[in-house]
Protein backbone atom coordinates (compact mmCIF):
# COMPACT_ATOMS: atom_id res chain seq x y z
CA UNK A 1 0.00 0.00 0.00
CA UNK A 2 1.24 3.21 -1.04
CA UNK A 3 2.11 6.19 2.01
CA UNK A 4 1.27 9.55 1.71
CA UNK A 5 2.55 12.46 3.39
CA UNK A 6 1.05 15.55 5.10
CA UNK A 7 2.94 18.55 6.34
CA UNK A 8 0.46 21.22 6.68
CA UNK A 9 -1.23 21.32 9.97
CA UNK A 10 -2.05 23.09 12.92
CA UNK A 11 -1.75 22.15 16.06
CA UNK A 12 -3.53 22.93 19.81
CA UNK A 13 -2.72 22.17 23.71
CA UNK A 14 -6.51 20.93 24.81
CA UNK A 15 -6.15 19.96 28.34
CA UNK A 16 -8.63 17.14 29.52
CA UNK A 17 -10.01 13.95 27.75
CA UNK A 18 -12.15 13.58 24.65
CA UNK A 19 -14.95 11.14 23.61
CA UNK A 20 -15.02 8.72 20.44
CA UNK A 21 -17.78 11.76 19.00
CA UNK A 22 -17.05 14.74 21.37
CA UNK A 23 -15.30 16.15 18.22
CA UNK A 24 -17.05 17.74 15.29
CA UNK A 25 -16.09 20.07 12.10
CA UNK A 26 -19.46 22.83 10.91
CA UNK A 27 -20.09 26.21 10.51
CA UNK A 28 -21.60 26.88 14.09
CA UNK A 29 -21.83 30.78 13.76
CA UNK A 30 -23.52 30.48 10.34
CA UNK A 31 -20.81 33.03 8.54
CA UNK A 32 -19.89 30.12 6.02
CA UNK A 33 -16.86 29.32 7.29
CA UNK A 34 -16.46 26.15 9.67
CA UNK A 35 -15.21 25.81 12.57
CA UNK A 36 -13.69 22.98 14.81
CA UNK A 37 -15.84 21.92 17.67
CA UNK A 38 -14.11 19.89 20.83
CA UNK A 39 -15.65 18.71 23.89
CA UNK A 40 -14.25 17.07 26.70
CA UNK A 41 -15.13 15.56 29.53
CA UNK A 42 -13.86 17.86 32.31
CA UNK A 43 -17.37 20.01 31.16
CA UNK A 44 -14.96 22.52 28.26
CA UNK A 45 -16.19 23.20 25.26
CA UNK A 46 -13.55 24.74 22.93
CA UNK A 47 -14.11 26.41 19.32
CA UNK A 48 -11.42 27.10 17.07
CA UNK A 49 -12.01 29.23 13.82
CA UNK A 50 -8.59 29.35 11.47
CA UNK A 51 -5.52 28.93 13.18
CA UNK A 52 -7.07 30.69 16.88
CA UNK A 53 -9.16 29.45 19.47
CA UNK A 54 -12.14 31.29 19.17
CA UNK A 55 -14.53 30.84 22.49
CA UNK A 56 -14.27 28.11 25.56
CA UNK A 57 -16.85 27.08 27.13
CA UNK A 58 -17.30 25.69 30.87
CA UNK A 59 -19.46 24.30 33.34
CA UNK A 60 -21.09 22.09 31.07
CA UNK A 61 -20.65 18.60 32.55
CA UNK A 62 -19.15 15.15 30.64
CA UNK A 63 -19.36 16.24 27.12
CA UNK A 64 -20.01 12.78 25.14
CA UNK A 65 -20.92 14.02 21.58
CA UNK A 66 -20.74 17.26 19.57
CA UNK A 67 -23.09 17.82 16.34
CA UNK A 68 -23.96 20.79 14.27
CA UNK A 69 -27.09 21.26 12.59
CA UNK A 70 -30.30 22.81 11.89
CA UNK A 71 -32.55 21.72 15.18
CA UNK A 72 -34.45 24.75 15.47
CA UNK A 73 -35.48 24.43 11.71
CA UNK A 74 -34.99 27.40 11.34
CA UNK A 75 -32.84 27.76 8.32
CA UNK A 76 -29.35 27.88 10.81
CA UNK A 77 -27.31 26.19 12.11
CA UNK A 78 -26.95 25.67 16.41
CA UNK A 79 -24.74 23.09 18.18
CA UNK A 80 -25.81 20.54 19.96
CA UNK A 81 -24.18 19.43 22.88
CA UNK A 82 -24.67 15.84 24.91
CA UNK A 83 -23.69 15.43 27.93
CA UNK A 84 -23.33 12.08 29.60
CA UNK A 85 -24.52 12.69 32.36
CA UNK A 86 -28.18 13.14 31.14
CA UNK A 87 -27.89 17.02 30.25
CA UNK A 88 -28.32 18.26 25.95
CA UNK A 89 -27.12 21.93 25.93
CA UNK A 90 -28.14 23.90 22.56
CA UNK A 91 -25.87 27.05 21.00
CA UNK A 92 -26.48 29.50 19.05
CA UNK A 93 -24.68 32.69 18.02
CA UNK A 94 -26.82 35.97 18.54
CA UNK A 95 -25.72 36.93 14.58
CA UNK A 96 -27.89 34.49 13.27
CA UNK A 97 -30.69 34.76 15.87
CA UNK A 98 -31.82 38.73 15.14
CA UNK A 99 -29.11 40.86 13.35
CA UNK A 100 -31.17 43.63 14.64
CA UNK A 101 -30.72 42.87 18.29
CA UNK A 102 -28.47 45.52 19.44
CA UNK A 103 -30.36 48.25 17.86
CA UNK A 104 -33.50 47.46 19.36
CA UNK A 105 -31.32 47.36 22.67
CA UNK A 106 -30.32 50.67 22.16
CA UNK A 107 -33.42 51.99 21.31
CA UNK A 108 -35.09 50.65 24.30
CA UNK A 109 -32.35 52.21 26.79
CA UNK A 110 -32.48 55.56 24.96
CA UNK A 111 -36.18 55.62 25.85
CA UNK A 112 -36.37 54.47 29.62
CA UNK A 113 -33.45 57.07 30.02
CA UNK A 114 -35.83 59.56 28.36
CA UNK A 115 -38.76 58.43 30.36
CA UNK A 116 -36.61 58.47 33.70
CA UNK A 117 -35.04 62.34 32.69
CA UNK A 118 -38.67 63.39 32.49
CA UNK A 119 -39.30 62.05 36.09
CA UNK A 120 -36.28 64.14 37.33
CA UNK A 121 -34.83 60.78 38.50
CA UNK A 122 -30.86 60.52 38.38
CA UNK A 123 -29.97 56.59 38.58
CA UNK A 124 -26.64 55.36 37.69
CA UNK A 125 -26.77 53.62 34.59
CA UNK A 126 -23.49 52.11 34.69
CA UNK A 127 -24.44 48.48 34.77
CA UNK A 128 -27.07 49.04 31.90
CA UNK A 129 -24.32 50.20 29.66
CA UNK A 130 -22.09 46.97 30.71
CA UNK A 131 -24.68 44.95 29.83
CA UNK A 132 -25.11 46.44 26.18
CA UNK A 133 -21.30 46.40 25.77
CA UNK A 134 -21.29 42.97 26.51
CA UNK A 135 -24.22 42.25 24.13
CA UNK A 136 -23.01 44.64 21.59
CA UNK A 137 -19.50 42.70 21.93
CA UNK A 138 -21.86 39.13 20.87
CA UNK A 139 -23.28 40.87 18.27
CA UNK A 140 -19.86 41.45 16.80
CA UNK A 141 -18.17 38.98 17.32
CA UNK A 142 -21.42 36.12 17.13
CA UNK A 143 -19.74 34.41 19.92
CA UNK A 144 -22.44 31.18 20.95
CA UNK A 145 -24.55 31.49 23.52
CA UNK A 146 -26.41 28.64 25.42
CA UNK A 147 -30.34 29.07 24.20
CA UNK A 148 -31.78 26.16 25.52
CA UNK A 149 -30.85 23.13 28.57
CA UNK A 150 -33.43 20.20 28.49
CA UNK A 151 -33.12 16.64 30.95
CA UNK A 152 -32.42 13.54 28.57
CA UNK A 153 -31.79 9.75 29.47
CA UNK A 154 -27.72 9.45 30.78
CA UNK A 155 -24.83 7.68 29.30
CA UNK A 156 -25.64 9.37 25.49
CA UNK A 157 -22.51 8.40 23.28
CA UNK A 158 -23.35 9.83 19.46
CA UNK A 159 -25.70 12.56 18.42
CA UNK A 160 -26.84 13.11 14.90
CA UNK A 161 -28.96 16.17 13.36
CA UNK A 162 -31.31 15.19 10.15
CA UNK A 163 -34.73 14.46 8.74
CA UNK A 164 -35.53 11.08 9.35
CA UNK A 165 -38.77 10.72 8.64
CA UNK A 166 -38.56 12.76 5.49
CA UNK A 167 -41.09 15.74 6.75
CA UNK A 168 -38.58 18.44 6.09
CA UNK A 169 -37.97 19.07 9.45
CA UNK A 170 -34.98 17.79 11.32
CA UNK A 171 -34.73 15.54 14.31
CA UNK A 172 -32.29 14.90 16.65
CA UNK A 173 -31.41 11.21 16.96
CA UNK A 174 -29.39 9.49 20.39
CA UNK A 175 -27.36 6.80 20.72
CA UNK A 176 -26.83 5.61 24.28
CA UNK A 177 -24.41 2.98 25.66
CA UNK A 178 -28.19 1.41 27.30
CA UNK A 179 -28.40 -0.43 23.54
CA UNK A 180 -30.92 2.18 22.88
CA UNK A 181 -31.52 4.74 19.81
CA UNK A 182 -33.96 7.80 20.73
CA UNK A 183 -35.32 10.12 18.37
CA UNK A 184 -36.34 14.10 19.81
CA UNK A 185 -37.78 16.81 17.56
CA UNK A 186 -38.33 20.86 18.56
CA UNK A 187 -41.00 21.79 19.26
CA UNK A 188 -42.05 25.76 19.64
CA UNK A 189 -44.54 28.14 18.45
CA UNK A 190 -42.46 31.40 20.00
CA UNK A 191 -39.18 32.90 19.85
CA UNK A 192 -36.16 31.01 20.51
CA UNK A 193 -35.43 29.21 23.12
CA UNK A 194 -39.10 28.76 24.58
CA UNK A 195 -39.39 25.57 23.10
CA UNK A 196 -38.62 22.25 24.19
CA UNK A 197 -37.19 18.98 22.57
CA UNK A 198 -39.86 16.55 22.41
CA UNK A 199 -39.27 12.50 22.76
CA UNK A 200 -40.66 11.02 19.53
CA UNK A 201 -39.37 7.32 19.35
CA UNK A 202 -37.82 4.62 20.84
CA UNK A 203 -35.50 1.34 19.86
CA UNK A 204 -33.99 -1.21 21.75
CA UNK A 205 -31.10 -3.25 19.93
CA UNK A 206 -29.53 -6.72 20.57
CA UNK A 207 -26.49 -5.84 20.97
CA UNK A 208 -23.96 -2.24 22.17
CA UNK A 209 -24.31 0.65 19.50
CA UNK A 210 -21.38 1.45 17.69
CA UNK A 211 -22.59 4.36 15.36
CA UNK A 212 -25.96 5.98 13.85
CA UNK A 213 -25.72 7.10 10.80
CA UNK A 214 -28.41 8.80 8.15
CA UNK A 215 -28.70 6.15 4.51
CA UNK A 216 -31.38 6.90 1.90
CA UNK A 217 -32.86 4.13 -0.17
CA UNK A 218 -33.54 4.54 -4.15
CA UNK A 219 -36.77 6.00 -3.86
CA UNK A 220 -34.84 8.77 -0.85
CA UNK A 221 -36.52 7.57 2.22
CA UNK A 222 -34.37 8.07 4.74
CA UNK A 223 -33.43 5.42 7.15
CA UNK A 224 -31.15 5.01 10.07
CA UNK A 225 -28.61 2.35 10.11
CA UNK A 226 -27.24 1.18 13.48
CA UNK A 227 -23.92 -0.27 14.07
CA UNK A 228 -24.11 -3.82 15.55
CA UNK A 229 -21.15 -5.75 16.64
CA UNK A 230 -19.34 -8.57 14.77
CA UNK A 231 -20.11 -6.08 11.50
CA UNK A 232 -23.62 -6.17 11.29
CA UNK A 233 -26.03 -3.54 11.78
CA UNK A 234 -29.84 -2.45 12.26
CA UNK A 235 -31.81 -0.67 9.72
CA UNK A 236 -34.37 1.76 11.12
CA UNK A 237 -37.29 2.80 8.22
CA UNK A 238 -39.44 5.66 9.96
CA UNK A 239 -42.68 4.69 10.10
CA UNK A 240 -44.75 8.32 9.69
CA UNK A 241 -47.81 7.15 11.70
CA UNK A 242 -45.30 6.21 14.56
CA UNK A 243 -43.80 9.98 15.21
CA UNK A 244 -45.59 11.13 17.74
CA UNK A 245 -45.33 13.08 21.05
CA UNK A 246 -44.67 10.96 23.85
CA UNK A 247 -47.75 12.58 26.02
CA UNK A 248 -50.28 11.36 23.30
CA UNK A 249 -51.97 8.49 23.80
CA UNK A 250 -52.17 6.07 20.81
CA UNK A 251 -52.74 2.29 20.50
CA UNK A 252 -50.52 0.78 17.71
CA UNK A 253 -49.75 -2.59 16.21
CA UNK A 254 -46.59 -3.26 17.58
CA UNK A 255 -45.92 -6.02 14.67
CA UNK A 256 -46.40 -3.28 12.17
CA UNK A 257 -44.14 -1.19 13.98
CA UNK A 258 -41.63 -3.68 14.03
CA UNK A 259 -41.78 -4.54 10.37
CA UNK A 260 -39.91 -0.90 9.71
CA UNK A 261 -36.76 -2.58 11.56
CA UNK A 262 -34.30 -5.16 10.44
CA UNK A 263 -31.06 -6.66 10.50
CA UNK A 264 -28.07 -7.15 8.37
CA UNK A 265 -25.37 -9.99 9.06
CA UNK A 266 -24.31 -9.59 5.27
CA UNK A 267 -23.33 -13.35 5.67
CA UNK A 268 -19.43 -12.20 6.23
CA UNK A 269 -19.96 -12.00 10.34
CA UNK A 270 -20.59 -15.84 10.28
CA UNK A 271 -16.79 -15.38 10.07
CA UNK A 272 -15.67 -12.79 12.64
CA UNK A 273 -15.50 -12.45 16.01
CA UNK A 274 -19.08 -12.25 16.53
CA UNK A 275 -18.69 -9.42 19.79
CA UNK A 276 -15.88 -7.13 18.11
CA UNK A 277 -17.45 -3.21 17.70
CA UNK A 278 -18.44 -1.95 14.50
CA UNK A 279 -18.32 1.71 13.06
CA UNK A 280 -20.49 2.66 9.73
CA UNK A 281 -21.06 5.43 7.92
CA UNK A 282 -23.66 6.43 5.10
CA UNK A 283 -24.60 8.15 2.12
CA UNK A 284 -21.16 7.76 0.83
CA UNK A 285 -21.41 10.11 -2.42
CA UNK A 286 -20.49 8.46 -5.47
CA UNK A 287 -18.99 10.19 -9.26
CA UNK A 288 -20.72 9.10 -12.38
CA UNK A 289 -19.09 5.40 -13.64
CA UNK A 290 -17.38 5.52 -9.69
CA UNK A 291 -17.27 1.70 -10.32
CA UNK A 292 -16.42 -1.13 -12.66
CA UNK A 293 -18.95 -3.09 -14.44
CA UNK A 294 -17.49 -5.93 -12.51
CA UNK A 295 -18.33 -4.81 -9.14
CA UNK A 296 -21.83 -3.44 -9.94
CA UNK A 297 -24.26 -5.97 -8.63
CA UNK A 298 -26.67 -5.00 -10.80
CA UNK A 299 -25.63 -5.46 -14.15
CA UNK A 300 -25.24 -9.58 -13.24
CA UNK A 301 -29.09 -9.66 -12.30
CA UNK A 302 -29.78 -7.14 -15.51
CA UNK A 303 -28.08 -9.51 -17.50
CA UNK A 304 -29.44 -12.64 -16.29
CA UNK A 305 -33.17 -10.64 -16.65
CA UNK A 306 -31.94 -10.65 -20.58
CA UNK A 307 -31.53 -14.23 -20.74
CA UNK A 308 -34.56 -15.17 -18.82
CA UNK A 309 -36.45 -12.76 -21.61
CA UNK A 310 -34.98 -14.87 -24.23
CA UNK A 311 -35.62 -18.33 -23.04
CA UNK A 312 -39.30 -17.27 -22.26
CA UNK A 313 -39.35 -16.08 -25.90
CA UNK A 314 -37.61 -18.78 -27.17
CA UNK A 315 -40.02 -21.38 -25.11
CA UNK A 316 -43.34 -19.56 -26.36
CA UNK A 317 -46.17 -21.92 -25.96
CA UNK A 318 -44.44 -24.23 -23.93
CA UNK A 319 -46.84 -27.20 -21.09
CA UNK A 320 -47.42 -25.07 -18.07
CA UNK A 321 -47.43 -28.52 -16.09
CA UNK A 322 -43.81 -28.51 -16.22
CA UNK A 323 -43.56 -25.64 -13.70
CA UNK A 324 -42.46 -25.63 -10.75
CA UNK A 325 -45.67 -26.02 -8.65
CA UNK A 326 -44.05 -23.94 -5.64
CA UNK A 327 -42.97 -20.71 -7.28
CA UNK A 328 -44.38 -20.90 -10.78
CA UNK A 329 -40.91 -20.92 -12.24
CA UNK A 330 -40.29 -22.81 -15.21
CA UNK A 331 -37.60 -25.23 -14.72
CA UNK A 332 -34.56 -24.68 -15.43
CA UNK A 333 -35.43 -21.01 -15.82
CA UNK A 334 -35.40 -19.47 -12.84
CA UNK A 335 -33.09 -16.81 -11.47
CA UNK A 336 -32.02 -17.98 -7.97
CA UNK A 337 -30.59 -14.98 -6.47
CA UNK A 338 -31.97 -12.29 -8.91
CA UNK A 339 -34.62 -9.75 -8.83
CA UNK A 340 -35.94 -10.84 -12.04
CA UNK A 341 -37.82 -14.39 -11.97
CA UNK A 342 -39.68 -15.07 -15.38
CA UNK A 343 -43.42 -16.74 -13.70
CA UNK A 344 -45.56 -18.31 -15.55
CA UNK A 345 -48.86 -16.68 -15.44
CA UNK A 346 -51.40 -19.01 -12.79
CA UNK A 347 -54.83 -19.11 -12.83
CA UNK A 348 -56.59 -16.90 -10.08
CA UNK A 349 -60.23 -17.49 -8.72
CA UNK A 350 -60.88 -14.06 -8.42
CA UNK A 351 -61.01 -12.13 -11.87
CA UNK A 352 -58.38 -10.25 -13.39
CA UNK A 353 -58.29 -6.79 -15.49
CA UNK A 354 -57.89 -9.35 -18.46
CA UNK A 355 -61.15 -11.05 -17.73
CA UNK A 356 -62.94 -7.75 -18.70
CA UNK A 357 -60.67 -6.29 -21.03
CA UNK A 358 -61.66 -5.54 -24.36
CA UNK A 359 -58.93 -6.32 -25.99
CA UNK A 360 -58.23 -9.83 -27.48
CA UNK A 361 -55.97 -11.93 -25.10
CA UNK A 362 -56.05 -14.77 -27.28
CA UNK A 363 -53.02 -13.43 -29.24
CA UNK A 364 -50.02 -14.81 -27.92
CA UNK A 365 -47.90 -12.77 -29.88
CA UNK A 366 -49.27 -9.68 -28.60
CA UNK A 367 -49.05 -11.04 -25.28
CA UNK A 368 -45.75 -11.63 -25.19
CA UNK A 369 -44.84 -8.37 -26.40
CA UNK A 370 -46.56 -6.67 -23.49
CA UNK A 371 -44.43 -9.06 -20.78
CA UNK A 372 -41.44 -8.11 -22.57
CA UNK A 373 -42.36 -4.62 -22.66
CA UNK A 374 -43.36 -5.23 -18.78
CA UNK A 375 -39.47 -6.46 -18.59
CA UNK A 376 -38.08 -3.88 -19.91
CA UNK A 377 -40.16 -1.02 -18.10
CA UNK A 378 -39.30 -2.29 -15.22
CA UNK A 379 -35.36 -3.31 -15.71
CA UNK A 380 -35.03 0.83 -16.89
CA UNK A 381 -36.46 1.02 -13.53
CA UNK A 382 -34.14 -0.97 -11.61
CA UNK A 383 -31.13 0.27 -13.28
CA UNK A 384 -32.67 4.11 -12.09
CA UNK A 385 -33.18 3.26 -8.39
CA UNK A 386 -29.79 1.25 -8.63
CA UNK A 387 -28.03 3.83 -9.51
CA UNK A 388 -29.69 6.22 -6.97
CA UNK A 389 -28.72 4.27 -3.75
CA UNK A 390 -25.90 5.31 -2.34
CA UNK A 391 -23.02 2.86 -0.74
CA UNK A 392 -22.18 2.87 2.45
CA UNK A 393 -19.12 1.59 4.59
CA UNK A 394 -18.42 -0.62 7.65
CA UNK A 395 -15.05 -1.47 9.68
CA UNK A 396 -14.23 -3.20 12.73
CA UNK A 397 -11.97 -3.14 15.08
CA UNK A 398 -10.51 -6.33 14.32
CA UNK A 399 -9.12 -4.37 10.72
CA UNK A 400 -11.77 -5.30 8.20
CA UNK A 401 -13.22 -2.03 5.94
CA UNK A 402 -16.45 -3.45 3.48
CA UNK A 403 -18.09 -1.13 1.01
CA UNK A 404 -21.61 -2.25 0.99
CA UNK A 405 -24.90 -1.33 -1.95
CA UNK A 406 -27.87 -2.67 -1.28
CA UNK A 407 -26.54 -5.09 1.25
CA UNK A 408 -24.26 -6.21 -1.40
CA UNK A 409 -20.46 -6.60 -0.45
CA UNK A 410 -19.00 -5.15 -3.38
CA UNK A 411 -15.60 -5.34 -1.84
CA UNK A 412 -14.08 -5.92 1.73
CA UNK A 413 -10.46 -5.39 2.89
CA UNK A 414 -8.42 -6.48 5.71
CA UNK A 415 -5.49 -4.15 7.27
CA UNK A 416 -3.49 -5.22 10.43
CA UNK A 417 -4.44 -2.45 12.42
CA UNK A 418 -7.33 -1.75 15.21
CA UNK A 419 -9.52 0.56 13.12
CA UNK A 420 -12.15 2.66 16.05
CA UNK A 421 -13.29 5.69 13.89
CA UNK A 422 -14.72 5.77 9.90
CA UNK A 423 -15.35 8.70 8.48
CA UNK A 424 -15.50 10.32 4.87
CA UNK A 425 -13.87 12.96 3.02
CA UNK A 426 -14.23 13.99 -1.13
CA UNK A 427 -9.96 14.05 -0.65
CA UNK A 428 -9.44 13.82 -4.97
CA UNK A 429 -11.52 16.55 -5.40
CA UNK A 430 -13.93 14.32 -7.90
CA UNK A 431 -17.15 14.82 -6.00
CA UNK A 432 -16.66 10.64 -4.77
CA UNK A 433 -16.54 10.13 -1.04
CA UNK A 434 -13.27 8.53 -0.02
CA UNK A 435 -13.40 6.32 2.97
CA UNK A 436 -11.10 7.28 5.87
CA UNK A 437 -10.44 4.30 8.61
CA UNK A 438 -8.04 5.39 11.35
CA UNK A 439 -6.34 3.20 13.96
CA UNK A 440 -5.66 3.09 17.85
CA UNK A 441 -1.97 3.86 16.89
CA UNK A 442 -2.62 6.70 14.24
CA UNK A 443 -2.33 4.65 11.20
CA UNK A 444 -4.79 6.52 8.66
CA UNK A 445 -6.41 4.42 5.30
CA UNK A 446 -7.75 6.25 2.85
CA UNK A 447 -9.92 4.31 0.16
CA UNK A 448 -11.77 5.07 -2.46
CA UNK A 449 -14.91 3.17 -3.70
CA UNK A 450 -12.89 1.51 -6.33
CA UNK A 451 -10.51 -0.27 -3.58
CA UNK A 452 -7.47 2.18 -4.44
CA UNK A 453 -6.24 2.65 -1.02
CA UNK A 454 -3.39 4.92 0.55
CA UNK A 455 -2.25 4.95 4.36
CA UNK A 456 -0.88 8.20 6.33
CA UNK A 457 0.72 7.53 10.03
CA UNK A 458 0.25 10.07 12.46
CA UNK A 459 2.96 10.22 15.16
CA UNK A 460 1.31 9.68 17.99
CA UNK A 461 -1.97 7.17 19.88
CA UNK A 462 -5.29 8.47 18.74
CA UNK A 463 -7.94 8.91 21.28
CA UNK A 464 -10.20 10.48 18.85
CA UNK A 465 -10.70 11.29 15.34
CA UNK A 466 -12.68 13.01 12.73
CA UNK A 467 -12.80 14.82 9.21
CA UNK A 468 -14.64 17.48 7.12
CA UNK A 469 -14.00 20.76 5.43
CA UNK A 470 -12.39 23.36 7.88
CA UNK A 471 -11.52 27.09 6.81
CA UNK A 472 -8.18 28.18 7.93
CA UNK A 473 -8.81 30.93 5.60
CA UNK A 474 -11.97 33.40 5.66
CA UNK A 475 -13.85 31.71 2.69
CA UNK A 476 -11.45 29.14 1.70
CA UNK A 477 -12.57 25.39 2.89
CA UNK A 478 -10.06 22.53 2.31
CA UNK A 479 -10.37 19.22 2.96
CA UNK A 480 -8.96 17.96 6.60
CA UNK A 481 -8.72 15.05 8.97
CA UNK A 482 -8.35 15.68 12.77
CA UNK A 483 -6.89 14.04 16.13
CA UNK A 484 -6.69 14.11 19.40
CA UNK A 485 -3.80 12.30 20.95
CA UNK A 486 -3.88 11.19 24.37
CA UNK A 487 -0.77 13.77 25.42
CA UNK A 488 -4.06 16.49 25.47
CA UNK A 489 -3.12 17.84 21.53
CA UNK A 490 -5.06 18.77 18.79
CA UNK A 491 -3.43 18.05 15.26
CA UNK A 492 -5.53 19.41 12.47
CA UNK A 493 -3.96 18.53 9.28
CA UNK A 494 -5.46 20.62 6.58
CA UNK A 495 -5.25 21.11 2.77
CA UNK A 496 -5.64 16.92 2.57
CA UNK A 497 -5.52 16.53 -1.21
CA UNK A 498 -4.65 13.96 -3.26
CA UNK A 499 -4.63 14.46 -7.34
CA UNK A 500 -5.05 10.82 -7.79
CA UNK A 501 -5.45 7.72 -5.27
CA UNK A 502 -3.55 5.71 -8.25
CA UNK A 503 -0.02 6.35 -9.03
CA UNK A 504 0.22 7.54 -13.05
CA UNK A 505 3.12 6.74 -15.14
CA UNK A 506 4.94 10.19 -16.41
CA UNK A 507 4.29 10.40 -20.10
CA UNK A 508 4.28 14.37 -21.25
CA UNK A 509 3.31 13.13 -24.96
CA UNK A 510 0.01 12.56 -23.67
CA UNK A 511 -0.57 16.03 -23.03
CA UNK A 512 0.84 17.58 -26.21
CA UNK A 513 -0.76 19.14 -28.68
CA UNK A 514 -1.43 18.32 -32.28
CA UNK A 515 1.16 20.78 -33.67
CA UNK A 516 3.59 19.54 -30.74
CA UNK A 517 3.40 15.59 -31.44
CA UNK A 518 3.95 16.62 -35.45
CA UNK A 519 7.07 18.32 -34.14
CA UNK A 520 7.99 15.86 -32.31
CA UNK A 521 7.30 12.93 -34.93
CA UNK A 522 9.38 15.11 -37.59
CA UNK A 523 12.20 14.91 -34.98
CA UNK A 524 12.27 11.69 -34.53
CA UNK A 525 11.71 10.86 -37.92
CA UNK A 526 10.57 7.95 -39.38
CA UNK A 527 12.09 4.45 -37.76
CA UNK A 528 10.61 1.15 -36.43
CA UNK A 529 9.13 0.98 -32.62
CA UNK A 530 12.37 0.35 -31.40
CA UNK A 531 14.33 2.95 -32.35
CA UNK A 532 11.70 5.10 -31.53
CA UNK A 533 12.02 4.17 -28.05
CA UNK A 534 16.09 4.62 -28.27
CA UNK A 535 15.70 7.37 -30.02
CA UNK A 536 12.88 9.01 -27.19
CA UNK A 537 15.40 8.06 -24.58
CA UNK A 538 18.41 10.14 -26.18
CA UNK A 539 16.04 12.91 -26.48
CA UNK A 540 15.23 12.63 -22.73
CA UNK A 541 18.84 12.37 -21.55
CA UNK A 542 19.65 15.45 -24.21
CA UNK A 543 16.69 17.77 -22.22
CA UNK A 544 17.81 16.49 -18.60
CA UNK A 545 21.19 16.76 -18.42
CA UNK A 546 22.54 18.42 -21.77
CA UNK A 547 24.84 17.28 -24.41
CA UNK A 548 28.12 15.24 -23.19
Amino acid sequence: MRAVSFVKRLQWDLPGTVCRHGLTIGDVDNDGDNELVVGTTEGELYIFKGSELWQKISGLGLVTSVAVGDIFNYGRNALVVICGDGWAHIFYSPRSVNPNITNATSTIQQSTKDVIDQDNIKLDFSSLDQIDSNNEANELSGKMECVHVQRIPTNTKIVLVADVDKDGANEMILGLTDRVVRSYRWSSNLELGRGKLVGLNKWECANQIGTVTLQHMADGTPTLLVAQPGGTFMRIKYNLEDCRLDDETHQKNGETAASYVDYQTLGISRMRNQNISTEIIGDLESAPEVRRDSLDPAEGRKKSAIENLKINRTLGNIDLSSGDQVDGNILGGNVILGDYDVKSEKDFLLPSYKDFSCHDNSNNNNEGNLKAKDINETDVTDKKNSSQVKPYALATLDGTIMLVKDEIILWSMQVDHQIFALCRLDITGDGSDEIVACAWDGQTYILDQQRNSVRFQFEEPVRAFCTGNYNVTPGISTPCVVYNSFNNKIFLYYDVTLPSMVTKPLNPIEELSFEEERTLDDLLGDCTDTERQQRMQQLTEWLLYGMS
